[in-house]
């Protein structure tokens, strides 16, 4: 029972840290967001305005990424999470 719980602790730690590390994420894509949205609106000169569009650009593929790891990462928890709990119950046919 004891192996249960610390087992299940460490898994929801593992999900809390994958959920920080999403947020992370997002707050850097939406930095990029915030700096290109008026580098492209306001500054006229033209080679701040491609910045401003490679500063969007770069935002858009850091949570586009941040979304794929989050959602990888979540799977292979899952995973492990369902392996653990078929081992502990005497199922070693999953085992490889």
């Amino acid at each position: 029972m004891d192996a249960q719980i610390r087992n299940e602790l460490a898994r929801q730690r593992t999900e809390l840290a994958n959920e920080r590390t999403l947020l992370a994420y997002i707050r850097t894509a939406l930095g990029f967001v915030i700096v290109g949205i008026p580098a492209m609106w306001w500054l006229d000169h033209p080679y701040m305005q491609k910045l401003g569009a490679l500063s969007l650009v770069a935002g858009i593929l850091c949570l586009a990424l941040g979304i794929r790891r989050f959602l990888a990462v979540r799977s292979m928890i899952a995973q492990e999470f369902t392996l653990q709990k078929g081992t502990a119950q005497g199922d070693h046919s999953r085992v490889a």
